[in-house]
């Protein structure tokens, strides 16, 4: 589930499922009232501005109103958008109003507020097998990609500015055999996940800016906001983190904790700021 939570009063989270639903939440009445249930498609990104909420799918965007009765407030669908394009949508990374859209041969980058879009040179095929080659971030600008071809070695982090096409490799990345997620954060570091532990990595210095360890296994990172980093753990914990000094600037706990189980395997996001929290799960909604 993918929530966005607002804390000061009154408080609401919107939050959307790979079943492709997205519900909105009021903590002062406790009750859910579900703005749209698309398809079987599932949420990859939420953007929410003063008016209006975004729900982009792997196929397209759609929009409804805040206010009810939570009117459509446009659509976008992807394919559309090159009438010479004919295949299928391979992946969908979002941050903030901007989703990157990867087909096999071709990418665009999709403003969903605007719905504008821009045609990039980027073809995620150059760089290799599927099965070995994936985008694991993206930050308005950037995309990061993973490539594990190398196996059993490292693997190889890269880093593409899509608007001049502009390649940067990561080769020594500290633990990089033992990433399982990571996250562009800021115009130079990369945030990592080994097991427990979140490192914070100044990728033009080429130093460890921060080792911050956990009490249990992270299973989602947040790095949008240019000073706090978030962290869910198995345990239910929520963290959020000064980028800057390391420093754990609060925890919270998942909704329903107590009932919950943080599974290895379910594939988990989460958006976190000084003002809002967003949590997505693959197979579980959660409402506090």
């Amino acid at each position: 589930m993918l929530v966005t939570r607002h804390f000061t009063p009154p408080m609401h989270a919107v939050k959307g499922t790979l079943l492709g639903k997205v519900h909105l939440y009021s903590f002062e009445e406790r009750q859910a009232e579900i703005l749209a249930a698309f398809s079987d498609e599932g949420v990859r990104g939420l953007y929410l501005d003063q008016e209006n909420g975004y729900a982009t799918l792997t196929d397209g965007c759609k929009g409804w109103r805040h206010a009810s009765p939570h009117l459509q407030a446009g659509a976008v669908n992807f394919r559309s958008l090159d009438r010479k394009n004919t295949q299928s949508v391979k992946h969908v990374l979002q941050r903030g109003p901007w989703a990157c859209v990867l087909f096999p041969i071709s990418s665009t980058v999709v403003n969903v507020t605007r719905q504008e879009h821009h045609h990039r040179a980027f073809k995620l095929f150059d760089f290799g097998n599927s099965s070995e080659v994936a985008p694991c971030d993206f930050d308005g600008e950037t995309l990061a990609i993973v490539d594990r071809s190398r196996a059993p070695g490292p693997p190889v982090f890269r880093l593409v500015q899509l608007e001049r096409n502009e390649l940067l490799e990561i080769d020594n990345l500290p633990n990089a055999s033992r990433v399982s997620l990571i996250k562009l954060w800021g115009p130079d570091c990369l945030v990592a996940v080994t097991g427990s532990t979140l490192l914070v990595y100044d990728y033009r210095q080429q130093q460890l800016r921060h080792t911050l360890r956990l009490g249990a296994e992270i299973v989602a990172v947040d790095a949008q906001d240019s000073e706090i980093i978030g962290s869910l753990a198995k345990d239910a914990s929520v963290k959020l983190w000064s980028g800057r000094s390391g420093d754990c600037l609060q925890t919270l706990q998942m909704p329903e904790a107590p009932g919950v189980k943080i599974c290895r395997g379910v594939c988990y996001l989460i958006h976190a700021w000084p003002r809002r929290t967003r949590f997505f799960s693959d197979r579980r909604q959660f409402a506090d």
